[in-house]
């Protein structure tokens, strides 16, 4: 661990054979209590142990509507700086995410995912 702490402060960079995996669920309307790791009463053991074994993200902002949720964590900005703050985009809509926004999926393409 320290030979590991001295390399990274030194500024040698690690590559990993392959890249970890990254899992992101987006439930709309799942509120704080509607897991099973914060409330007994809900039974999700997959969910719970890929929670267990990985990240979970328990701070942070959330819109009250899909779209502008999307398109925030496809950007990482606030719906006001991407254009889709003003609700859900419905079918047929002749408007979306710029597509100029560098998303997500770009992101980790440039890493190698």
């Amino acid at each position: 661990m320290m030979l590991l702490l001295s390399l990274l402060s030194a500024g040698v960079s690690i590559v990993l054979a392959q890249p970890p995996n990254i899992i992101v669920i987006l439930a709309d309307d799942l509120g704080y209590n509607d897991v099973s790791w914060h409330n007994d009463a809900v039974i999700m053991p997959h969910i719970a142990q890929l929670a267990a074994e990985g990240v979970t993200l328990e701070q942070h902002y959330s819109q009250p509507l899909c779209s502008p949720t999307r398109g925030a964590l496809l950007t990482g900005r606030y719906p006001i700086h991407n254009g889709l703050n003003n609700g859900a985009i419905q079918p047929l809509t002749p408007y979306g995410l710029d597509t100029s926004e560098i998303t997500l999926p770009e992101e980790l393409r440039r890493a190698n995912y």
